[in-house]
């Protein structure tokens, strides 16, 4: 059905990652280019993110920081608290 494919389209975009979660968003945006279902279901990508993976943001926090996340900060949630399509907050 058509709400299934927008619901598969929207994973995909989410899978891809940041880049394509924009574009979903900018097209749940544009009813000129997408239909009112596809719509409904691509502005999930702007409230309704899922998190990537805590170890692999924590790896970019040590590389990018030159230490370990624990020398770094006092206190940080092994879990992200919100995430978005370019960032997530710990």
């Amino acid at each position: 059905t058509v709400r299934r494919r927008a619901r598969r389209l929207r994973a995909a975009l989410a899978a891809l990652g940041p880049t394509a979660v924009k574009v979903g968003q900018n097209l749940a945006n544009r009813p000129d280019l997408v239909r009112a279902d596809y719509m409904d279901e691509l502005m999930q990508l702007q409230d309704r993110v899922p998190p990537f993976d805590s170890a692999e943001a924590m790896a970019i926090i040590e590389r990018d920081l030159g230490c370990a996340v624990g020398e770094l900060f006092e206190a940080l949630s092994a879990e992200p608290v919100a995430a978005a399509s370019i960032a997530q907050v710990y």
